[in-house]
């Protein structure tokens, strides 16, 4: 068939109409052909020791004519509700009737779908013994468990940093200094031991008034006497109570007080040892006794006590006049009672509290991280549309945490009985101190869970996390319990604290805080019961609440994301402001909307794509598997409006298809995809897989799928093979087939090599390739595959097309929908494929039939002959003739000429040869002008676009950058340019509609108009007729490519 061909197109010439009648009689609605790519020679060369199944065979695609499809659909209008105009007045009540209406939608929807939750998911006694839900379990339990082997920030943060911070927080306490302190001697040594070289002592200001004051001077030991020689001073300004202190000194004292006061004050900086006390003596009375009076420095305790034991050993050494005699004074403290032993324990206790909560605040931190992480790198939206219950997976993470949250728990338990803490492993208080660690763990555990919903970033999780934790627990237990000592706040704190206790680290601190200082009564409700109400009883009984409402909660948010809710609020709010800042008559505004008020027929939309969304609308889709009916997502705008990201899309795919999106980033592709794995919800409009509406039974919809997202949704610590086997699990495989089916596709996708590796150090194209082996394990229906091959290299991308090839259209049990930016791609593996241009479908087909219908071109690439010896030769002798004609040269041509041989007496053509002379920009004029292209010439001197001759364009840089071209390199330069111009007269006479599409090095490119009256038999049979004649040393002929036709729409957008 294929000799017959080749001899038609020899034979054809451009009015012959025989290929289209051999189609006609051979069933041929359409075809295609195209030449061999360099990514096809690549894998021949580099893939030369694969196997045949790396690489997929190009082929000839034969679509059979398209039946006829009912035209019954065709008028279809979507159904639009119009009001009437609503007066001014009503127009504030209609948008609070609105608003109202939808809140309360809202409201409904959320109690119906937590309602029809519960009762499926966890009323049903029957779903909590099936074996499904326990596998599930089991699954996601050990991929817990072998992340958390593998992840030391984790094991440090959970475990490692609470447990050295217990530890190091109470051996801190022990090591306080007892209070039972040893007898001090009373001795100036202590005094300034370092500026009296290491002596201790000091200063003593003396007053020396009477004479009685030098004798016993004389005997003072333990410092150096100052004397005080008396001054009359009178304080400005005497209070009071100053002057009643001089009348009760006497009249002589009094101002001897003063003065002394007044040297102390003047001379603070005459030296540098402080002074700790000054002595002012009395006379002797007539009774023989001896007094004086004693000024301490009052921030010295042991000052007032010293110095009066030096001066009465002064005073006894002047008495015996002996100066060994001295009296010894020891400062005995006393013992401390019962009481202050028990009050300095619990003290103690209370400050293990303020420790184990800031060591614990880290727990619930290290929860979050790992849930926030599974859900910004996508693998929990994997894990749920694998098959995995929101019950199952909750559950199985509750009870992990809980789990590792008993080992701090029993290290803060231990520690208790080492460092010997009676106040919570008493007799009465350990019951209580195990019941709060429990529940503490239960309700911090889903507290935090409602709380990761509000993240994006584990980084960020993590810091907020830890923060909110320590602050709503040890910060609100220290400003209760600051606020119940005072009188005048205890009375609020008591109210306060029905709020606090909302938190479960208020509840913990609280608890155990309450049992640290029960034996003091310093807490509300001075209870010798440990279990009481007002002792631990309202926290125990608050975290077990706690723990079930919080979990339940975060079952709800996870029916009703935040975000959604936040969307709702916004919406209303802008309706608001719309209403009261645009009050103008002509504005009214619907009470009521249609859900289908936004499929707005496109009375541009392509005839292919109108046929399809008619047989859609129609119901004629009995093989269909999947079928989108006006699917729309439209995502709420800050300050631009609304964006719409998918405009009512329509179509479906049969079984065994692979079916291709492409369009350019922001199309709508990954939102589409979304929509259908349940990632995101659609504004409007439904699709049906296997039957399922995804609006309305979502989890029946997507247990037919399996998915591939844009972004490797993989654990990072998990191995190829155990990601396999947990996916395997989810998605019901027996344990006894698991080790089979795993084994089968780590080799299916040449991953044997890498099955004990973590998916952190794979690469990106292994990662792709694990990403695909996990949404077809199990053999789903349904694969959806987002751009599967980026970051591979040609040789594995063509092994990932025949993985998928075979897959879906050769076995026939897959039907595949995928997106991609590689048109190669689309065009190996795709049975369908349409191309989305703004959120809109603008056409679909099969490959060859877009090509035909909007390819309206080939592409033809001829490459001339090369220069031959003899013309270049040629040519080159005749510009030297006419260059060496003398008489007929300006003089600066000569003075070039000269610059190339050197001196004017020996220019001639036989003394000089064709490498030596370098032509100037005039000689190379003057050349133009003698060989009658002078526009030719312009273009290579003038520096003009040579966009399209690379060859030309290196000329006018030679010239411009050397002054001169070699006259060869410049001979072959034209004689090429003539072989260029003499096929360019040929194409465009013989193919008037042509376009010239620049050259290639040496070949030139055509674009030649495709339809009735030109068949590739006419392009290839003209060719080769006169391919001798033109001097064709090879060409080629492609039909347009999907690139083109895609690049087509992209720019029309």
């Amino acid at each position: 068939m294929f000799r017959e061909i080749e001899c038609c197109m020899r034979r054809s010439d451009l009015n012959s109409n025989e290929g289209d009648e051999h189609n006609l009689c051979l069933g041929i609605e359409s075809y295609g052909i195209s030449v061999t790519t360099l990514e096809e020679v690549f894998l021949r060369v580099a893939g030369s020791e694969f196997n045949e199944a790396e690489c997929i065979e190009e082929k000839a695609t034969f679509v059979s004519p398209a039946s006829m499809v009912s035209q019954a659909s065709h008028n279809y209008t979507p159904r639009n509700i119009l009001l009437p105009k609503l007066s001014e007045h009503y127009k504030v009540m209609g948008t609070l009737v609105t608003i109202m209406a939808k809140a309360c939608s809202l409201v409904f929807a959320t109690v119906m779908s937590f309602l029809n939750f519960m009762t499926l998911q966890c009323c049903c006694c029957c779903f909590l013994v099936s074996s499904t839900f326990w596998g599930h379990c089991k699954a996601l339990f050990i991929k817990r468990a072998l992340s958390a082997r593998r992840d030391r920030k984790t094991v440090v943060f959970q475990l490692l940093i609470p447990a050295i911070f217990l530890l190091f927080g109470l051996l801190l306490l022990k090591l306080k200094p007892h209070p039972d302190q040893q007898s001090v001697t009373l001795t100036t040594s202590y005094f300034n031991p370092l500026l009296s070289g290491g002596g201790g002592g000091g200063p003593i200001p003396f007053d020396l008034f009477w004479p009685i004051s030098n004798e016993v001077s004389q005997y003072v030991e333990g410092g150096w006497i100052q004397k005080v020689r008396p001054s009359a001073y009178q304080f400005p300004k005497s209070e009071k109570a100053l002057t009643d202190a001089i009348e009760a000194a006497g009249p002589t004292l009094g101002p001897i007080l003063i003065s002394m006061s007044e040297y102390l004050m003047s001379s603070f900086n005459e030296t540098y040892q402080s002074r700790y006390g000054a002595v002012v003596m009395d006379d002797v009375s007539d009774d023989g006794s001896l007094g004086y009076t004693l000024l301490h420095n009052s921030s010295c305790q042991h000052a007032a006590p010293t110095y009066i034991n030096l001066m009465n050993s002064a005073i006894l050494r002047l008495a015996t006049l002996n100066k060994n005699m001295t009296i010894r004074t020891r400062n005995h403290p006393l013992p401390m009672t019962k009481s202050q032993v028990l009050q300095r324990h619990d003290l103690d206790a209370f400050a293990a509290v303020v420790i184990v909560n800031i060591a614990f605040s880290f727990i619930p931190a290290s929860f979050a991280v790992a849930i926030v992480k599974e859900r910004e790198v996508k693998a929990k939206h994997q894990q749920l549309i694998s098959g995995v219950s929101v019950w199952s997976y909750w559950f199985s993470t509750y009870i992990w945490d809980f789990i590792s949250f008993l080992f701090p728990t029993s290290f803060a338990i231990i520690l208790f009985y080492i460092f010997g803490l009676e106040q919570f492993i008493g007799t009465a208080s350990f019951l209580p101190t195990i019941l709060i660690f429990l529940e503490y763990g239960f309700a911090i555990a889903s507290s935090t869970y409602c709380l990761t919903f509000f993240f994006s970033e584990h980084i960020v999780a993590q810091n907020v996390v830890l923060l909110v934790h320590f602050f709503t627990g040890l910060i609100l237990m220290v400003i209760s319990f600051i606020m119940g000592m005072i009188q005048s706040t205890a009375r609020a704190n008591s109210f306060l604290k029905n709020f606090f206790r909302l938190s479960p680290g208020f509840c913990f601190a609280d608890g155990l805080a309450s049992l640290a200082l029960l034996r003091q009564g310093m807490k509300d409700g001075s209870s010798d019961q440990s279990l009481d109400w007002n002792v631990t009883g309202a926290s125990i009984c608050y975290l077990a609440a706690e723990g079930i409402f919080y979990y339940l909660l975060t079952l709800v948010l996870e029916l009703v994301p935040p975000h959604k809710l936040r969307v709702t609020v916004e919406e209303c709010w802008r309706r608001m402001k719309k209403i009261f800042q645009r009050r103008s008559s002509s504005y009214t505004e619907p009470l009521l909307e249609s859900s289908s008020k936004n499929t707005v027929l496109d009375l541009d939309e392509d005839v292919d794509v109108r046929e399809e969304r008619n047989r859609v609308l129609s119901g004629s889709t009995d093989n269909a598997i999947i079928y989108l009916r006006n699917l729309r997502k439209v995502y709420p705008g800050n300050y631009h409006g609304k964006k719409v990201a998918v405009h009512s899309l329509t179509f479906a795919v049969q079984e065994g298809e692979c079916f291709g999106f492409l369009g350019t980033n922001g199309a709508g592709k990954t939102t589409t995809l979304s929509m259908l794995s349940g990632e995101e919800r659609p504004s409007d409009g439904t699709a049906f897989i296997f039957g399922e509406d995804i609006s309305l039974n979502p989890k029946a919809a997507h247990r037919h799928i399996g998915y591939c997202p844009q972004f490797d949704a993989l654990l990072e610590f998990l191995t190829v093979r155990e990601h396999l086997e947990l996916y395997a699990r989810i998605k019901g495989v027996p344990e006894y087939r698991l080790e089979d089916v795993v084994m089968e596709k780590i080799g299916e996708f040449d991953l044997l090599k890498h099955a004990h590796k973590p998916s952190f150090s794979l690469s990106g194209g292994n990662k792709r390739k694990l990403s695909v082996a996990i949404a077809m394990i199990g053999d789903p229906p349904i694969v959806i595959l987002d751009e599967p091959s980026t970051g591979m290299d040609p040789i594995a991308k063509r092994f990932m097309w025949e993985v998928i090839s075979r897959l879906s259209t050769r076995q026939g049990k897959s039907a595949v929908i995928l997106t991609t930016h590689s048109m190669n791609e689309a065009q190996a593996l795709c049975t369908r494929i349409g191309i989305m241009v703004g959120g809109r479908l603008r056409c679909i087909g099969s490959p060859q039939h877009l090509k035909t219908r909007f390819g309206n071109h080939i592409e033809l690439e001829i490459k001339p002959r090369e220069v031959s010896l003899v013309d270049l030769e040629n040519l080159c002798r005749l510009i030297q003739e006419r260059l060496f004609d003398i008489p007929a040269h300006p003089r600066s041509l000569l003075s070039d000429l000269e610059v190339c041989i050197g001196g004017t007496d020996s220019i001639t053509s036989e003394n000089a040869s064709a490498a030596e002379i370098s032509l100037s920009e005039e000689m190379i004029v003057i050349i133009g002008h003698w060989l009658g292209n002078q526009e030719r010439i312009r273009t290579l001197v003038s520096s003009t676009d040579h966009s399209a001759e690379a060859f030309g364009e290196q000329l006018s840089e030679q010239l411009a950058r050397d002054g001169g071209i070699p006259l060869p390199i410049f001979s072959e330069w034209w004689l090429a340019k003539e072989k260029f111009s003499t096929i360019d007269a040929f194409i465009l006479s013989s193919f008037p509609a042509a376009t010239f599409q620049g050259c290639n090095g040496l070949s030139v490119k055509y674009q030649l108009p495709y339809g009735e009256d030109l068949s590739l038999a006419d392009v290839f049979g003209h060719l080769e007729r006169n391919r001798d004649v033109l001097g064709i040393a090879e060409y080629s002929i492609s039909q347009s490519t999907l690139e083109t036709i895609f690049n087509h729409f992209a720019a029309n957008s």
